[in-house]
């Protein structure tokens, strides 16, 4: 998360990532139904509009060549204001609208780096990770997806993982997990998200409980946030006030898992079922860690079917991202 210095013009920057860890039993497991809109299931057919691409493919973000003052015509805030109005003595304009993710705010409107040149209300600047492997559906293309909001993305599965490889990243995703990870791996998480970053977990790829809990809850340990239980369906339509579930009323949830507080009160709760809460944030030093408890939010073949899965990313983004990248500088 280099936002500071000046130098991420978006033809060179090195990929920053979201952290998202996400939770859900595999679509192929005998007690996890096939979902067939928001909250339904019933068979497996699905549409199939995500874009075709590579599980681990990119898109050069078109944040250095569209127009970034354009309103768009998508949902959710658009970033740049674009009237190159200085806002200190100190700010002195150097376009009259930001051009590229450089960390600085070129146009002196207050905000860095506030590029979202299709107006979606994803910044175009953020760097995101997916962490681990996809999930089974293979009509699915989130790291396409996320690349064509603008987003620079890409699914990483690092052999060891360290400061180095997380300091790449603005959010990181928590994906389906493959192995255990070290104290040491866990300590960088937790140092990464303290320091500014915004990690995001899903689970319930599988019902094994060392797969589903016990190696993502590894990680989540210092947030003091775990899964925990029995498989649990949906959908959620339980949204207590909180900005990642504004504009909610009914997201999928397909043989998840509860989220649970291993010290109480240190998060909010952003969606439960009648069991319990299975969606929960909280702060952490400088940054945010969001847990949801499945991971069908992230084929996005099926969401033609179920939309409001996609305001729930926008809001999960928006709400994740560092708080000095597509806003104001602080103080």
């Amino acid at each position: 998360m280099t936002h500071g210095g000046g130098s991420r013009a978006m033809a060179s920057r090195a990929p920053v990532a979201l952290i998202l860890v996400v939770g859900c039993a595999s679509p192929s497991d005998d007690d996890t139904p096939a979902m067939t809109g928001i909250g339904s299931v019933g068979d497996t057919q699905g549409s199939t509009t995500g874009a075709s691409t590579t599980s681990d493919g990119t898109v050069a973000s078109t944040a250095d060549t569209t127009d970034p003052s354009s309103d768009g015509s998508g949902d959710g805030p658009v970033f740049d204001l674009g009237d190159a109005t200085a806002t200190g003595v100190d700010c002195t304009p150097v376009s009259a609208d930001e051009q590229t993710c450089d960390g600085i705010d070129d146009d002196c409107n207050g905000f860095v780096d506030d590029i979202d040149a299709a107006g979606d209300g994803i910044c175009d600047c953020l760097e995101i990770a997916l962490f681990g492997q996809p999930g089974s559906l293979a009509s699915s293309q989130f790291v396409m997806w996320l690349n064509l909001q603008g987003t620079s993305t890409e699914r990483i599965d690092p052999a060891v993982v360290d400061a180095q490889t997380l300091a790449a990243y603005d959010v990181i995703i928590i994906d389906q997990l493959s192995r255990a990870y070290a104290p040491a791996e866990a300590a960088a998480f937790s140092d990464w998200v303290e320091g500014g970053g915004g990690l995001m977990a899903m689970t319930g790829h599988t019902a094994d409980p060392t797969s589903a809990q016990t190696w993502p809850n590894g990680l989540l340990a210092a947030f003091e946030l775990a899964y925990a239980g029995p498989l649990l369906n949906g959908p959620v339509t339980d949204f207590p006030p909180h900005p990642i579930g504004a504009g909610l009323t009914s997201v999928t949830f397909a043989g998840g898992f509860a989220v649970t507080e291993t010290n109480a009160g240190v998060s909010d709760v952003v969606g439960q079922l009648s069991e319990g809460p299975v969606a929960r944030a909280r702060s952490f030093g400088d940054g945010k860690v969001f847990v949801w408890g499945d991971e069908w939010i992230e084929y996005d073949s099926e969401w033609s079917s179920m939309p409001e899965i996609t305001q729930l990313w926008v809001n999960a983004l928006d709400w994740l991202r560092p708080a000095d990248l597509c806003a104001p500088p602080p103080g």
